[in-house]
């Protein structure tokens, strides 16, 4: 009798394993990472999508991580992690290869012949050891066209190993560099920017500085990596296909005449208005957008901030506007303001040619070539309003988003190539003067250059106070915007390329690690929710958007204006509608700068 028990009890254990729901994990970089605030942030990582398109019968474990190579996922035990729960009938998606190839930086790069290799091997056969299925997949192409539109490879020799590996050692292997190299191709060199991120300023405002960004992918980038995934798992008839929803192998993208066509709804917001394909521009509803904008527009050539363009206006609210256009004070290059404008202006003029919105554009940039300071700064309204408004403005990305629009316009680019030469000549010495003021305003402590303030006083130069809780400070968030412009100088000079050494230098020491910033509800709490920082081993790099000079503390500063050094010590109302804390300058950190240097260096 007791046999029989014991027998029964194994039995039953052996079922309840048999029922165990297999998981799979996911080891890579962040072309496949989960991004935060997935309802608001346009980022996606493709194997952030997969829990849409596969069963409730396998949980999925994302554990990839921005700005990881082979090496530094084991390095930083994120393997060692993955192993310890891999169970048998477990599945492994391996993909790396982007930061593997960052050549200047020993903590990730790998040469692909050896360590890399090696490590895959090691990937591979770990899993296996724990009964569970490794997958290899190559690394997902870059948006990188040339000029002549041919898609340029950037991943060198790291997708034969993986290939190489897959072969030797029995491996399934899933081709995603061939997969998304044709996925790209039929967009085409325009089309194939929706699949990653290619924002405006003020366009989206999750990313209110705008973003040009050909690695990483907009949520439709990542559902039709994560869907083309999949459909070539099912055709190489892996264990794996029977978990995918029936509708993702039925769905057509290569080879379908209809890709990269985008079907737009008949009204479109103000915040996507520059994100729209070309033809779109030539549309009634363009159109319309466009003659509110000229309704909008003041006689000085500027716009009011906080204004959506594209709201139907009743004739009542159009002959207010008509009234208004003679009242100046107040056009700003604030919050998107007038540069925002002007981009949508020239777009649908390239489109319909009509004269009105090429008359409106010229207007627009004068506005801006007037209101620029002897200096090279830009007050953040024009004409000047007494108080902080006349400080040099770099927040909430004001110069910087003037200074791309110059740019552009100065460098011949569409849609901007209407523009006649005396205005370009003003452009590109409004944009010399721009970055004179730029490397001027970097703030020197104790002799060394770190980084820039919010605002700074347009006589001194030094960093100023705006409003009660806008303190003199280094800006994290400002900063870190304004290196994405110096990097993006085609021929730097040695002033700028210091310039930005420098500020990484700062960037790199008063990071914040061990600590994220997190979003709670709760029926107690005021409007129901409260913005908080709680400890992670795992947690930042963060920045502090108002940090002190010289001791690189993050200040939080409620509207009394007093400092505090957490943020749960200032008013609720601060906390939940401000921004004092955020990883502003990871991408730079782990990815942007990494690939500048290696460019930078390699030209001497």
């Amino acid at each position: 009798m007791k046999k029989l028990i014991v027998f029964f009890m194994i039995f039953c254990s052996l079922q309840i394993i048999a029922q165990e729901k297999p998981t799979l994990f996911l080891i890579g970089d962040s072309t496949m990472s989960d991004k935060k605030d997935p309802d608001k942030n346009p980022e996606h990582g493709w194997g952030q999508m997969l829990p849409e398109l596969m069963t409730s019968e396998i949980d999925i474990e994302n554990h990839a991580v921005n700005g990881r190579s082979t090496r530094n996922f084991i390095a930083e035990g994120r393997w060692e992690k993955v192993r310890e729960q891999l169970k048998p009938g477990d599945f492994v998606f391996i993909q790396f290869g982007h930061n593997d190839q960052k050549v200047n930086d020993p903590a990730r790069y790998t040469n692909p012949f050896t360590q890399y290799r090696s490590n895959l091997e090691k990937f591979v056969r770990e899993t296996r050891e724990k009964g569970a299925t490794p997958i290899l997949l190559s690394s997902i192409v870059r948006r990188n066209f040339n000029e002549n539109g041919v898609l340029v490879d950037t991943h060198g020799q790291y997708p034969l190993v993986v290939r190489m590996v897959a072969e030797d050692m029995n491996v399934p292997f899933i081709d995603m560099q061939l997969l998304t190299e044709q996925l790209e191709i039929s967009y085409g060199s325009q089309n194939s920017k929706q699949l990653h991120l290619h924002l405006e300023p003020g366009e989206d405002p999750y990313e209110p500085k705008g973003v040009t960004d050909d690695t990483h992918l907009s949520k439709t980038g990542a559902t039709i990596v994560a869907t083309l995934a999949l459909q070539e798992i099912a055709r190489q008839d892996l264990e794996l296909k029977k978990y995918i929803n029936d509708d993702v192998l039925s769905r057509e993208i290569l080879g379908d005449p209809s890709v990269g066509d985008v079907v737009y709804s008949e009204k479109i917001p103000w915040r996507k208005a520059l994100r729209q394909e070309e033809q779109w521009y030539g549309s009634k509803e363009a159109q319309r957008i466009a003659d509110n904008v000229l309704l909008y527009q003041h006689h000085n050539g500027g716009w009011y901030k906080n204004n959506d363009m594209s709201n139907e206006l009743t004739p009542q609210e159009k002959e207010d506007l008509i009234e208004a256009k003679a009242k100046d004070a107040g056009t700003t290059i604030d919050n998107g303001a007038t540069h925002t404008q002007l981009r949508y202006l020239a777009k649908v003029y390239k489109a319909t040619g009509k004269e009105e919105y090429k008359k409106a554009f010229l207007k627009g940039v004068d506005f801006l070539l007037e209101a620029q300071y002897p200096s090279g700064g830009w007050p953040q309204f024009y004409p000047i309003k007494k108080g902080y408004y006349e400080h040099i403005t770099y927040n909430d990305g004001a110069i910087i988003g003037v200074m791309r629009l110059l740019r552009d316009i100065a460098k011949n680019e569409e849609p901007y190539t209407f523009v006649d030469a005396g205005m370009k000549k003003k452009a590109r010495k409004a944009v010399d003067k721009g970055l004179e003021i730029i490397l001027a305003t970097q703030v020197k402590v104790d002799g060394k250059l770190t980084v820039w303030g919010a605002q700074h006083d347009k006589k001194t130069l030094q960093p100023a106070k705006a409003r009660a809780y806008e303190l003199a400070s280094l800006s994290g968030k400002e900063s870190a915007e304004i290196v994405r412009f110096l990097m993006e100088i085609e021929n730097p000079s040695e002033a700028v390329k210091t310039s930005i050494r420098s500020a990484m230098k700062w960037f790199e020491d008063a990071k914040v690690t061990g600590k994220r910033v997190e979003w709670i509800k709760g029926s107690d709490l005021p409007e129901g929710r409260d913005r908080i920082v709680v400890e992670d081993p795992e947690g930042g790099p963060l920045w502090g958007r108002f940090t002190e000079i010289g001791t690189n503390k993050i200040m939080f500063i409620g509207r009394d204006g007093v400092v505090k050094y957490n943020l749960d010590e200032i008013e609720h109302e601060r906390r939940t509608n401000y921004s004092y804390i955020d990883n502003y300058a990871e991408d730079l950190l782990n990815e942007k700068y990494p690939e500048w240097e290696q460019k930078h260096t390699s030209q001497k």
